[in-house]
């Protein structure tokens, strides 16, 4: 009779339990951050940097057989050597573009950002077995993906890291051995984007940091073998070998160093410099996540280990140093954040307010929520799907530009893009040095390379302080004109909705030096005259 009972009492729990098979909330639960980074990716218009020049490399690669070593595309810098070691990259850009245009392109990019949040979604996951608490805590890794959503050569990086990321921590967790992946993705990770050093980083302070511990608490207490250390050693050493394989050899390190150090891209470029947390882009970016993490860290249970503390901390480090490497912090934060979450202590606030209340009692519900007891209506569920996935389809960028919806954004390249201005030069074949903004030198690159070439361009490594000086100064110099002198500039391509060539633009106007030749929304053009 007993056992009788035991079963029917099984069955009944079986019965309500949703089939892993069937369609249930939590697929929802998990899916939706992933369908945002996609959709952030997908609305993400074509910048006007950092995307054309690397589609131009990729174009000449492909037709020549050859990297070339010196610049092709500058009239102010030609012939210069040039390191192009993101050029693995620009070929798949090329390739894909011939295959598809630019919304296979957007759809590629999309795809790179969506394979790295699943990476740190697994890792979320596996830190913590409460789903709603993960997948919470993955929203900052959403949040930066996010924001970094447009096309450009990082976003390679974005999904190797964590994959490096993910491989180091199984390991360290005895779940999963697979270091053996990282040289070979090392031999293409060195030929796709700069951000491969940021892979040799992460294996010096898991390697580190594990060896320390090793060392300090001995045998057992959670701390790697000496056989795994030395399996882990012999790894960090292939994978640095690994970076060699690029057409540079040990020369890439100074090139990435020089990168780093550049004079011109520390004043010049924006994302260079450090973040401000009176901005919302660095409270988004950065301050946001870090001032979570710190206090889900004060309250959490369990301590961090010292290999948690030195990611955290390098990698802070490396974020306040310049805005572009927020993205690195959040990547590397979500799943501590998911790790710690379980342990937090509710502070006793001693407040009554309903506010106070309401906060307690809702993070309450979500460290005992049983995973069992989620809602299971399949056809809600099915319907509420279908919904999700008919809104990315709609965002797509095959269907969005024919909704013509101003809130979808339906054109696939940025609204400032000069394209009546390049589709003018290549009517008329005109030839001459042109002055321009560095905005415009990527796509003047794309468009009318080798007719024409560009003044200075989103490769600003490249240029010398001095043109990058007089580059910026010319626009606010009353004597623009004989600053620009001694570069023999033939035409001047100007964007009207820019307050910095406001002047310059009246001034060319007001001249008999000047003629305009062509003028829309978005740019005008001048010639000089004789």
């Amino acid at each position: 009779m007993r056992r009788t009972v035991d079963q029917a009492t099984l069955g009944r729990k079986i019965t309500a339990s949703p089939s892993p098979s069937r369609l249930n909330i939590r697929h929802l639960w998990m899916l939706v951050p992933g369908l945002m980074v996609a959709w952030m990716g997908l609305m993400h218009p074509v910048r006007l940097l950092d995307f054309w020049w690397h589609l131009k490399m990729g174009e000449v690669i492909v037709t020549s057989r050859a990297i070339p070593r010196v610049d092709l595309f500058s009239f102010t810098r030609t012939g210069q050597p040039f390191v192009y070691q993101n050029w693995l990259g620009e070929v798949l850009y090329y390739l894909v573009y011939q295959a598809g245009g630019l919304p296979l392109m957007i759809a590629f990019n999309t795809m790179l950002l969506v394979l790295t949040f699943v990476v740190i979604l697994h890792l979320c996951l596996r830190a913590n077995s409460r789903l709603h608490v993960a997948v919470l805590c993955s929203l900052v890794a959403a949040d930066v993906l996010g924001l970094y959503s447009s096309v450009r050569p990082q976003s390679y990086s974005f999904v190797l890291f964590a994959a490096f990321y993910c491989i180091l921590w199984m390991y360290r967790e005895g779940r999963w051995d697979c270091l053996w992946a990282l040289p070979v993705l090392m031999v293409v990770w060195v030929n796709l984007h700069g951000a491969f050093v940021l892979g040799i980083g992460l294996l010096i302070l898991v390697w580190g940091t594990e060896a320390i511990r090793r060392a300090a608490r001995g045998p057992g207490a959670g701390t790697l073998s000496p056989a795994a250390l030395r399996k882990l050693t012999l790894i960090l050493a292939l994978t640095v070998v690994a970076c060699l394989a690029n057409p540079e050899g040990y020369r890439v390190f100074a090139y990435v160093r020089q990168l780093q150090v550049d004079p011109s891209s520390q004043q010049f470029v924006t994302e260079w410099q450090v973040p401000s947390v009176k901005e919302q882009s660095g409270l988004l970016m950065f301050f946001g996540p870090f001032f979570l993490a710190l206090l889900v860290f004060f309250y959490t249970r369990s301590p961090l280990s010292l290999t948690e503390l030195g990611l955290f901390s390098a990698f802070a480090v490396l974020a306040l140093g310049a805005r572009r490497n927020g993205i690195w912090f959040g990547l590397i934060v979500a799943p501590m954040l998911a790790r710690h979450a379980t342990g937090l202590r509710i502070p006793d606030l001693r407040d009554d307010s309903r506010v106070v209340s309401w906060l307690r009692a809702a993070a309450g519900r979500l460290q005992k929520r049983p995973e069992g007891s989620q809602s299971n209506h399949p056809g809600l569920n099915r319907l509420l799907l279908a919904c999700l996935l008919l809104f990315t389809v709609m965002l797509s960028p095959w269907v969005r530009p024919h909704l013509k919806v101003e809130r979808l954004h339906p054109r696939l390249i940025e609204e400032s893009t000069p394209v009546g201005a390049m589709d003018f030069f290549a009517e008329h074949q005109l030839s001459g040095n042109i002055f321009h903004p560095q905005a415009y030198g990527d796509y003047l690159i794309w468009r009318l390379w080798p007719q024409q070439r560009s003044f200075i361009d989103g490769r600003v490594h490249l240029y010398d302080e001095s043109l990058v000086r007089d580059y910026r100064q010319a626009f606010w110099d009353e004597h623009w004109e004989s600053r620009l002198a001694k570069y023999d500039i033939q035409y001047l391509l100007l964007p009207k909705d820019d307050e910095n060539s406001a002047s310059m633009i009246n001034d060319a106007r007001g001249s008999s030096n000047w003629m305009l030749l062509y003028e829309d929304r978005i740019s005008v053009l001048f010639e000089r005259q004789p």
